[in-house]
């Protein structure tokens, strides 16, 4: 693969948002095939959702994609079918619909026109669907996946599709899903829902009415704002769930600063940087708050933060600011739409302050560990470089570095700070085994790689640098922030 430079990944960026995060806010146009996304105003809870839908008489009422962001992109995991009533699961089978995913427009990720493929031809043709067949199927009182596959009384019928275990693998889906309704389907009172060859589409006035797990409870579009400098930024941020039960106000949660890369500057949105892979997403999601409930940030910026050059905007400073902001336990920002949000004041932990990313974002998480050295627990580095000169504070910091052998950038420069740590004083474990990056998936079965990582973090280095053999930049982004024993290192270092 052709080397591609932090600065330069902004020019493929556009063409991968547009299937990872395209339009996606409710100020923005919706696009026919992008990706709607996180916080979808024609999602559940928005003005499209099912508490504001107007009936459409007996029978069902509109359907949702249910979809999931990973390493690989965008993945549609399952169609939700909304009826006005209860649904009586024994009437249900896997042939019941006919469920079909767009594909992602030509010239967007994936398609004929993405990175390194031949152009699309203007005018194409829209793409049609392709057919998706349902692997299980239930009904569930909202419209979202069900772990246990088991039916929960409602008036949603999940039909799931088939889910892959490598994360990583790149994916051609857009949001917008359709189907047909076979088979009779019988209501919970015992009515009949006749069958149809009626093809029912998610799309709706505003996008494609879409549930995108682990982003949808993020606030979205926060400023931050600093009168003394008059300097603006713009960030997106995940409140634990305990935070928003009564009394969550008087508990203090560790801060997760989550940097993504460069492709999201300029053009890109508050979305995107939670669409755009899972950089800052995954430290939302159920199953890593269940494991360590944190306070999560990614910011959006306007430009690139810092290039190839060495040289960094005034948005690194700006970043840092934030993190004091939050520091002072003053941030009382959230949703006064939602009671569960309103006029609470947030409080944060400055003992389990962290900073991670990808990137132009691990190499900012570099430059702020290197600048305030007092303020971080911890720094998980993902495909990151700086100036070994620029760095030398890291030397006593806890820091844990991932990078793949096919990286030509992150991986020798990184090599260059090693010895410029150690003459500093820091302890550096650099193991020269280069370890397998298809131990990562499946994401539940890693016990062989967590051991391998967990034994060279024993070794008691501060800083532990890490080599996945054969994966270069772009692969780096798609598989190393689903490494458990990385996120679980990072979560527990703790300032002394």
């Amino acid at each position: 693969m052709k080397e591609i430079t932090r600065r330069g990944f902004v020019k493929i960026s556009s063409v991968m948002g547009a299937v990872l995060a395209g339009a996606v806010t409710g100020k923005l146009t919706a696009q026919a095939s992008g990706y709607q996304a996180a916080s979808n105003p024609g999602g559940p809870g928005g003005p499209g959702g099912p508490g504001s839908r107007a009936k459409k008489g007996p029978g069902i009422q509109g359907i949702y994609a249910l979809c999931e962001v990973t390493g690989g992109g965008k993945k549609v995991y399952g169609i939700a079918v909304q009826y006005d009533v209860a649904i009586d699961p024994t009437s249900l089978a896997l042939d019941t619909y006919t469920t079909s995913v767009f594909p992602a427009a030509r010239g967007m990720m994936g398609g004929p026109g993405g990175p390194g493929g031949p152009a699309a031809p203007q005018n194409s043709a829209p793409p049609m669907p392709k057919a998706r067949p349902v692997t299980a199927i239930y009904t569930n009182a909202e419209p979202a996946l069900l772990s246990g596959r088991k039916s929960v009384a409602g008036m949603y019928v999940i039909a799931e599709f088939a889910h892959e275990a490598d994360l990583s693998a790149q994916t051609s889906d857009s949001d917008k899903v359709s189907l047909t309704q076979d088979k009779d389907v019988k209501t919970a009172a015992g009515a009949v829902y006749a069958a149809s060859s009626t093809v029912v589409d998610n799309a709706s006035g505003r996008g494609n009415d879409t549930v995108i797990r682990g982003i949808d409870a993020w606030e979205q579009n926060h400023w931050w704002w600093d009168d003394s400098r008059s300097a603006m930024l713009e960030y997106s941020i995940y409140l634990p769930k305990s935070f928003l039960k009564p009394g969550g106000e008087n508990k203090e949660y560790p801060l997760v600063m989550a940097i993504t890369h460069s492709g999201t500057s300029y053009d890109g949105t508050c979305a995107q940087t939670l669409t755009d892979g899972v950089i800052a997403s995954i430290w939302g999601t159920p199953e890593e708050q269940a494991e360590h409930e944190c306070v999560v940030i990614t910011p959006r910026y306007e430009r690139t933060t810092m290039n190839d050059y060495w040289e960094h905007s005034y948005d690194l400073e700006n970043t840092y600011k934030l993190i004091e902001f939050m520091l002072s336990n003053k941030w009382n920002y959230g949703n006064p739409n939602r009671e569960d949000r309103a006029e609470k004041v947030l409080k944060i932990d400055p003992k389990r302050v962290y900073t991670t990313g990808w990137s132009m974002g691990a190499m900012s998480s570099i430059w702020m560990m290197a600048k305030h050295p007092k303020t971080f627990a911890a720094g998980l580095i993902i495909a990151g470089q700086q100036r070994p000169a620029d760095v030398v504070d890291l030397a006593k910091q806890n820091v844990l570095i991932i990078t793949g052998t096919e990286d030509g950038k992150a991986t020798p420069w990184n090599e260059k700070c090693i010895p410029v740590w150690e003459k500093a004083g820091g302890k550096v474990t650099r193991p020269a085994e280069r370890l397998d990056a298809s131990l990562i998936f499946p994401v539940d079965n890693q016990e062989k790689l967590s051991s391998q990582i967990d034994g060279y973090i024993a070794k008691g280095g501060n800083i532990t640098f890490l080599t996945f053999d054969k994966v270069d930049h772009m692969g780096s982004a798609r598989k190393f922030f689903y490494i458990k024993a990385a996120r679980k290192w990072l979560l527990n270092q703790k300032k002394a």
